[in-house]
């Protein structure tokens, strides 16, 4: 079908081009009324209790505070799965999430083999506001905390000897993530004209396709039986 019959055919199919013009223009609109989600993500840093020998505990890592951190992370997030990221750089946004939170330990190993080099979690939250944002990411912190306490309480660990975790950065810095509104406009607009012509297309062709009429072939007269031959005295020879 060339364009001047595409043009052809929209005219003669003038409703259908009326009603995708205003469904297309509807949806170009509400594209526009989105003002996105707020995003924010925090490291809470396990710390070992300081000593003579290590009295910086920022720059102390050891395999148990990696491991402790770890399970920290799994009793706040519950049995569930972890998702595994390509980079431990992926964020919740990235991964299509507008109202959700995570809480990751670092895995720097890539796809072959997990490698957990830092006692820190990532705390990540999605929402639709930045209070919601900033109250939700101060509730989890408050659990990480929580269950750190409980962990080592459980363990009989005494108190000069505890883990303790510190938030970076200590203020709550909440982001708002967008899309572009004109190409998010644009990108609808083009799907809206093409799906409106396709239809067009569609029902032309529909149109011009001719309409095959079924002849039933009338039924044949049944055969004749051959006739009998006659009986008569049988002579011998």
């Amino acid at each position: 079908m060339k364009f001047w019959d595409l043009v052809r055919a929209a005219l003669r199919h003038w409703i259908v081009l009326v009603a995708g013009a205003v469904a297309t223009l509807g949806l170009m609109y509400s594209t526009t009324l989105d003002d996105g989600v707020f995003w924010s993500r925090t490291q809470v840093v396990f710390l070992a209790p300081p000593s003579a020998a290590y009295p910086n505990s920022l720059r102390t890592t050891s395999e148990d505070l990696i491991i402790t951190a770890g399970a920290v992370a799994k009793t706040v997030s519950g049995p569930d799965a972890v998702t595994k990221y390509a980079s431990p750089d992926a964020s919740l946004v990235g991964e299509g999430v507008r109202d959700g939170w995570s809480i990751r330990l670092p895995d720097t190993g890539g796809q072959w083999a997990p490698h957990f080099a830092e006692q820190v979690l990532y705390v990540e939250v999605v929402a639709a506001t930045a209070d919601k944002a900033a109250a939700r990411q101060g509730e989890i912190i408050a659990q990480i905390t929580e269950a750190l306490d409980r962990l080592q309480r459980d363990a009989g660990v005494a108190p000069v000897n505890d883990i303790t975790v510190t938030v970076a950065p200590e203020s709550t810095v909440v982001h708002q993530v967008k899309g572009s509104r004109g190409r998010s406009a644009g990108m609808a607009g083009v799907l809206g004209v093409a799906a409106t012509f396709t239809v067009i297309a569609v029902l032309e062709i529909r149109g011009r396709r001719p309409v095959m009429h079924r002849h039933r072939a009338a039924p044949r007269p049944p055969r004749s039986a051959p006739p009998a031959p006659a009986s008569g005295p049988r002579t011998d020879p």
